[in-house]
Parts: C-alpha cells; structure tokens; sequence
C-alpha cells in the first residue's frame, strides 16, 4: 500500500510539474494535473492538501535537485560557471517554474519556500568569496552581484531560446551552440581573475 501511495504521489508531481512550468502556480488546473496523473482530484487533495500544497512540493523536490546537482562547491570557478548552466539546461522546467513566479509576483508576498531558496543562494555566494580569496576572483568586484551574473548567464538560453536563435542562428538546444557557450563561459570565468602584477624585470 505504501508502495502504491508512493507510485501515486510521483505520478501527480510529474504532471503537476508539466502544468505548473507550462501555465504558472494561477494558470495551472487541478483537474488538468489530475487527468495528466490518472487519479481523481479527491486523491489530489488526500495526498496533498491543496494545489497551493502541491505547488510547495513540486517547488522543494526540484530545489532539493538542484542542490544535489550543484553541491561541489571546490571546482574552480571556470568549472563552476559552466557546470551551473549544464544544471539548468538539464532541468529547463525549473527555469520556467522561476520564470512564472517572477512574473507573477507583486512583492506583496514572499515567494514560496523563500527561505530555503535563500540558503542555497548563500551557499553560492560563500563559494563566491572562498574562489576571491583563493585568486580565481578579482577583489575588485562585488560577490552579490557576481552571483546575480552567475544566475543571469546560466540561465538566459533555457529562459530566452527565441533570443539565442536571432542573436546566433542556433537553437539554444543545438550542440553546436552548447559547446561556443560552454566555451564562452569558461573564457569568462578566466577574465574574472585579478589582472596579473605587472612585470618588475
């Protein structure tokens, strides 16, 4: 029986995932999420409470994923970099799920499991400051807002593959793409280093 509740469970938040990244937290229908999963909308509330219920959990299973995909904070920063956009082209229906929120917000209310968020985030920035005192980093520029760039680069095909296309020609899916951004990234990230000491010989 637990084994079948489980089964149940993943069923309603692999379709809830496809709704809520498709239409967004209002957009998104539990009847629709329902149908998608198999089960009756009573089942829906008796495994979680609510469409806001579900939401949460949709949203604190893929934080929890892309904590465990991004928790090697000791690469190098011309690793890093890359390796967060590679995180989110493998996982685009995060990107979307942010994407609706952002457009959604009033800043009238947090944004759901904000504190949690906002850990991860730290851990980021931590890693930010350890690769600035190790030398990958130029003390020169603001870590908060290196990391705001951070998310910005990782993020920007999977957000905008309408603006890649017209901007290259490329799909943002397209290998060929993946391998000059990868590239790009990792040249980057070597530019962010302190400038060499000038040549005292």
């Amino acid at each position: 029986m637990a084994r079948d509740a489980d089964v149940t469970r993943q069923r309603i938040m692999k379709a809830a995932l496809e709704e809520f990244s498709g239409k967004g937290r209002a957009g998104a229908r539990v009847e629709s999420i329902a149908r998608q999963a198999g089960v009756s909308v009573r089942m829906l509330y008796v495994h979680f409470g609510s469409k806001d219920g579900l939401y949460e959990t949709v949203l604190r299973e893929h934080i929890a994923r892309r904590t465990e995909e991004l928790s090697d904070i000791s690469v190098p920063l011309t690793d890093f970099i890359p390796r967060h956009f590679t995180g989110l082209r493998q996982n685009e229906t995060f990107v979307r799920l942010a994407m609706w929120e952002g457009l959604a917000s009033s800043g009238a209310q947090p944004p759901r499991s904000e504190e949690e968020r906002s850990l991860r985030y730290s851990e980021i920035l931590s890693y930010l400051i350890t690769r600035q005192a190790a030398g990958d980093l130029d003390p020169s520029l603001d870590t908060e807002m290196t990391l705001l760039a951070v998310i910005a680069l990782a993020s920007f095909p999977s957000a905008f593959g309408q603006l890649v296309h017209m901007a290259t020609g490329l799909r943002a899916d397209d290998p060929v793409f993946i391998e000059r951004y990868e590239t790009f990234l990792r040249g980057l990230a070597n530019r962010l280093a302190p400038p060499a000491p000038p040549d005292q010989g």
